[in-house]
């Protein structure tokens, strides 16, 4: 649609709709700011990611949820605009909702940016009800994201949740009655794995939920803003392969209060790979070898050494380097 018809019609233009599609469900390509529409209805609707953008528009409905105490439900899918690029993208999502009780649906706008691809790193920047002629105020810009990078903690000692101060645990009842929990588990997975279908994510049994605050201002509840949340699970669809199928995930939501942005991050891991992985077998010579048959710890050091290869990793670390040129331009001591 021109400029002029858009006018004439009463619609917001492309660059004012702040990156979502125009009301009346104009497709709009935003070639300017390298954004490319996708039609989510239809017979057969094809669009990138489609498991990956309903758990998106499902985070977005559920941070309207949290912070306005609502209580939304996804109808479906209606379309949205994705940023191209080489790595971690900005989704925006149009899609009807509805609220509990009621059957009639209203458009909604979600704005999920990626901060990082292969994992879950995120940000739902916008979660709101479209009002018309508003929330079109603003000309539409790339978002600026957050560098800020704060690592996930460690999985607790199991005594470790016995602590009413600093865990809570979710019972049976709540775990089914928050569907949050089990969405956040999916978006780790699907974050990895963007490809993974709804039959195998509904081959995932959560065992056991913990929930722990961030501030430690007061003890953490279901609704916190700043939680870690601890999910221990079963997948089974591992288990048809013969892989192990016990595994746990961690999910930390951080609400920005000055930005408006919801941040989640989050990893998931195999528990009996990741203990099969560091396991060695020690022979009668005392030497110690790798599970898989590789070289002795011995060896290998002696062939670091012959290759001039010491701990490279930590180069990366500017005070490890310039202590490293210290020490090899330092003299050595005659012999």
């Amino acid at each position: 649609m021109t400029k002029i018809s858009c006018l004439q019609s009463g619609q917001p233009l492309p660059e004012e709709s702040d990156g979502f599609d125009s009301p009346g469900g104009i497709e709009v390509t935003y070639s300017l700011h390298r954004l490319l529409h996708f039609d989510c209805e239809g017979k057969n609707p094809r669009y990138a990611y489609p498991q990956l953008v309903k758990r998106y528009a499902k985070l977005g409905v559920h941070r309207y949820n949290l912070l306005e105490g609502k209580n939304l439900k996804l109808c479906n899918l209606k379309s949205f605009n994705m940023r191209i690029n080489c790595g971690a993208s900005s989704y925006y999502i149009t899609l009807d909702a509805r609220s509990e009780g009621f059957n009639k649906k209203f458009p909604f706008q979600v704005l999920v940016n990626e901060r990082m691809i292969g994992c879950l790193d995120l940000a739902v920047a916008i979660a709101r009800p479209r009002v018309w002629p508003r929330p079109y105020l603003r000309r539409h810009c790339v978002p600026k994201l957050d560098i800020e990078f704060i690592p996930l903690p460690d999985w607790p000692p199991e005594i470790a949740f016995s602590d009413a101060k600093r865990f809570y645990m979710v019972n049976e009842s709540e775990l089914q009655n928050n569907g949050w929990i089990s969405l956040y588990l999916e978006l780790a997975l699907v974050s990895h794995v963007r490809d993974l279908t709804d039959h195998y994510l509904s081959q995932l049994e959560i065992v056991q939920v913990a929930v722990e605050t961030v501030d430690d201002v007061k003890p953490p509840t279901l609704d916190s803003k700043k939680v870690v949340i601890y999910i221990a699970y079963k997948d089974f669809a591992k288990a048809e392969t013969g892989e192990p199928c016990d595994s746990k995930a961690i999910v930390r939501r951080v609400f920005n209060e000055s930005t408006g942005d919801f941040k989640f991050v989050g990893k998931y891991w195999s528990e009996e790979k990741k203990a099969t992985a560091s396991v060695v077998q020690v022979t009668q010579k005392g030497s110690m070898h790798l599970s898989d048959g590789g070289k002795t710890e011995k060896r290998c050091k002696k062939k670091k050494k012959r290759l001039g290869v010491h701990r490279l990793w930590r180069f990366s670390d500017p005070r490890c380097h310039q202590a490293y040129k210290s020490r090899a331009s330092s003299p050595r001591p005659p012999q």
